[in-house]
């Protein structure tokens, strides 16, 4: 069984929005209907649950049913992403019968182009991998700074690549890596790859798409929308 899991906890405090960005319209349906039928439409997923902001629930409830999205599952999101996740896991053991050794494909309500190859490549990886993030090789030239005023170090680009989400596992598995993390890492480790990583295991990576972009800003939202509309006419 392959489950996706979109955590949608953003407040939209960086978009300058009255409602969060998940829920602004894209070519005239909010982003998160987009991400959500994205994976909807995928075969090899056999269910999506969202982790929304609590005080977003019964909003998202009411536009899940408004676009015939019922079969979707709500559970409300926690503190910070990784509580989210764990709420995300105990809804898919408790509502889904979920057990441990179970794919998610956890992934940001706010990237709304996530392709069928990068979920299909995602549930594929992970017959080598514990866990498998979708990731591009970086363009420009990435320094390092470690007070925010000096350039500290220059990785070799063709080393460098950014992280987009899906990012995969087993449901036992993140339980497991997060049970074991300290304190300071539960609170500072926000990124699942990272949490593995530092348990030791191998992550692996899958080709993401430039498309696949995260909706964070309000230039976002305009290249968001080119996007979209070329897709449309495709």
């Amino acid at each position: 069984m392959a489950i996706a899991g979109i955590v949608a906890g953003g407040s939209g405090s960086r978009m300058g929005s009255a409602k969060p960005k998940q829920f602004i319209e894209l070519c005239g349906r909010p982003v998160i209907i987009h991400t959500v039928g994205a994976f909807l439409k995928n075969p090899l997923i056999d269910h999506v649950i969202i982790g929304i902001n609590p005080e977003w629930y019964d909003y998202t409830k009411e536009l899940l049913q408004n676009y015939g999205m019922t079969q979707v599952k709500l559970t409300k999101g926690g503190s910070d992403r990784n509580e989210t996740l764990l709420n995300i896991i105990r809804c898919a053991k408790e509502e889904l019968s979920c057990a441990d050794d179970e794919i998610i494909l956890t992934h940001d309500a706010v990237r709304p182009f996530v392709s069928e190859k990068m979920i299909s490549d995602s549930i594929e990886a992970l017959q080598k991998y514990r866990i498998v993030t979708a990731a591009i090789p970086a363009t420009d030239t990435i320094i390092i700074s470690a007070d925010g005023e000096e350039a500290s170090d220059f990785p070799v680009r063709s080393t460098v690549y950014q992280v987009q989400t899906p990012q995969s596992f087993r449901l036992g598995d993140f339980t497991g890596v997060l049970s074991q993390a300290s304190r300071q890492e539960r609170q500072t480790v926000t990124d699942a790859c990272k949490l593995f990583h530092l348990r030791g295991y191998a992550v692996g990576l899958v080709e993401g798409d430039r498309r696949n972009i995260k909706i964070t800003y309000p230039s976002d939202m305009t290249i968001a929308q080119a996007i979209c509309e070329t897709e449309e006419k495709q």
